[in-house]
């Protein structure tokens, strides 16, 4: 498989790049997604946003009655769009939890989930290169008593999704909620899923 999808990948970032004036530096998420974090995402009072891109979830947390949004990013760009987009929220330039000493009740990463290499910061959006497997590692120790992971992932790659579910409940948790729309999927040039996870602690 990967002498064909990474190949194939490439070409299509190629070409949907080109629809651009210059590349993107952070990821915009569609109006879809939006709409279905919009219509599901419900927050506690301390939010932590990993991967927070342009930040525009880190503002919907406070929107929806968040009191403090901590947000991540790995992706410099990404991290002063957001600091720029959301003055209220602490904006970190991390690689995961790594610059986090806090715990949050409500935790979400609208994961990438595209099968590729990373060349740039911008790449650690769309290619999940083990990050939804260090995240389900490590997220237990940021997560506070009864608190809830908000998780976004897709079908699109159908080995990667299909695990998913292993991974979640080998690191002590279990998918209390979900819900999906369908969209088409520029990389792969045709109709994905497009999952949105309500994840709590196993008890």
């Amino acid at each position: 498989m990967q002498s064909y999808i990474v190949p194939m990948l490439k070409k299509n970032v190629r070409r949907v790049f080109r629809l651009f004036k210059k590349p993107p530096k952070v990821l915009i998420p569609s109006a879809k997604r939006m709409h279905q974090y919009d219509r599901h995402l419900v927050v506690g009072k301390k939010v932590l946003d990993v991967g927070t891109g342009s930040g525009v979830l880190a503002e919907m947390a406070f929107k929806k009655g968040a009191m403090e949004v901590t947000a991540i990013d790995i992706n410099p760009a990404a991290v002063k769009a957001a600091a720029d987009r959301v003055p209220r929220a602490k904006v970190l330039h991390s690689n995961l939890f790594e610059k986090v000493e806090d715990t949050y009740d409500t935790i979400i990463f609208a994961a990438p989930w595209s099968e590729g290499e990373v060349k740039k910061p911008f790449d650690h959006a769309i290619f999940d290169t083990g990050v939804s497997e260090r995240f389900f590692r490590d997220v237990g120790k940021y997560l506070q008593k009864d608190g809830r992971i908000w998780f976004e992932y897709s079908d699109a790659f159908p080995e990667n999704f299909n695990r998913l579910e292993k991974l979640i409940n080998d690191n002590g948790f279990v998918i209390d909620k979900q819900w999906s729309y369908e969209d088409w999927g520029e990389l792969v040039e045709r109709n994905v899923g497009v999952y949105l996870f309500e994840i709590k602690t196993l008890n």
